[in-house]
């Protein structure tokens, strides 16, 4: 007798989930199978704005005027997102340029909790924001490889705030990369929130920082992946 392969539900996975131990990434394997298998398709298309988008500085703001330099070179910008990782000193810097109703936040692994809320600038994470017919999505952190009150999260963690996220988005920010293996380091594999938010709702853009390094590539389902290091201009 052959048996029927039973079929994979998220509601149920996240049940079960519960009493995985937090740092077995092998265990979110079979949620990342499930997405590269069955995900939303979705297919690319240009949003009309374009963007300054600043994440893993590091304090090297701090040297000289490089955002000043950068920001002389942008002709024009609809929004400046900012992906986490930058020194308080560097966001005061930010501020004096862009104004507060242009800019959309959120907290990396190395901010303290109060970064944002010290300079009146709302937290992205796990709201939506829509501009100019654009709906943003936020998602901080990265995973929680430390103990602290950073701004981090079990892979668990991560698919509850996900989940109960609004599902109409149209671009997804967020600190760290989509989990797609356990073959890297805890602290640069990714979150399993971001792989569900973005292949459930097949949201066509996602950019995002952590990596220390800038590239742009197409998931399997189509959408397409924009990793930024630095001070960027991007036009979506």
């Amino acid at each position: 007798m052959l048996f029927r392969r039973k079929k994979f539900e998220v509601g149920r996975f996240l049940t079960r989930a519960r009493g995985f131990d937090p740092l077995e990434a092998q265990a979110y394997e079979e949620l990342v199978s499930h997405y590269l298998a069955h995900g939303t398709r979705v297919t690319p298309k240009p949003f009309g704005l374009k963007l300054i988008v600043v994440s893993d500085t590091h304090g090297d703001l701090g040297f000289g005027n490089k955002f000043e330099e950068f920001f002389s070179g942008v002709a024009a910008y609809d929004l400046c997102l900012i992906l986490g990782d930058l020194c308080p000193y560097e966001l005061e810097r930010v501020l004096t340029l862009v104004p507060k109703e242009k800019l959309l936040a959120l907290r990396g692994n190395h901010d303290r909790p109060d970064l944002l809320d010290q300079f009146g600038i709302p937290n992205l994470n796990g709201k939506t924001v829509t501009h100019r017919g654009v709906t943003f999505a936020g998602i901080e952190g990265s995973f929680r490889y430390k103990k602290g009150e950073w701004p981090m999260y079990t892979h668990y963690e991560s698919l509850l705030l996900a989940s109960g996220m609004s599902k109409g988005a149209d671009v997804l920010l967020t600190h760290d990369r989509a989990f797609l293996s356990a073959q890297y380091d805890h602290a640069h594999a990714g979150l399993a929130g971001i792989t569900y938010y973005l292949f459930e709702h097949g949201i066509p853009l996602h950019i995002h920082g952590h990596l220390h390094k800038s590239y742009r590539k197409a998931y399997p389902n189509g959408a397409v992946e924009q990793s930024v290091y630095g001070c960027e201009y991007i036009e979506i």
